[in-house]
């Protein structure tokens, strides 16, 4: 009885330090669900709509950027453009700063990246002053 308790404990310790808190980078895969930080709200990344980031081993004029989106809370629909302008990759949502990090893979040159591999990384931060 012992040795159950213990892995019971060890089990609910571990599970408690792995939700993620604001200001910290979290990752989530395409169609995957996650909670706001201090909140309950879900957050589903849903789709990337575009991709126009400058593949690995070409050579381009423009960087490209990624179009990712999110649903909120079941029913908001949530747009965040990874790219040279950084005011696309942020929004307010539910009092946090909702922003886009990074998005993986990046693309190399000659190869299709399929839905189901995206990963983005988003931050949530509070947007409160």
């Amino acid at each position: 009885m012992r040795p159950l308790l213990f892995a019971v404990l060890l089990i609910a310790c571990g599970s408690s330090g792995t939700e993620p808190q604001l200001g910290e980078n979290i990752e989530i895969r395409l169609g995957a669900t996650i909670e706001i930080p201090d909140d309950t709200t879900r957050v589903q990344f849903t789709d990337v709509t575009s991709d126009s980031r400058c593949p690995t081993g070409a050579q381009c004029v423009w960087a490209g950027e990624a179009v990712a989106l999110f649903t909120v809370g079941g029913s908001q629909q949530v747009s965040l453009t990874l790219g040279a302008d950084a005011s696309r990759a942020t929004v307010i949502v539910r009092d946090k700063q909702f922003t886009i990090v990074a998005l993986k893979p990046y693309p190399k040159l000659n190869e299709t990246i399929a839905k189901g591999d995206y990963i983005a990384t988003i931050r949530f931060t509070s947007a409160k002053n």
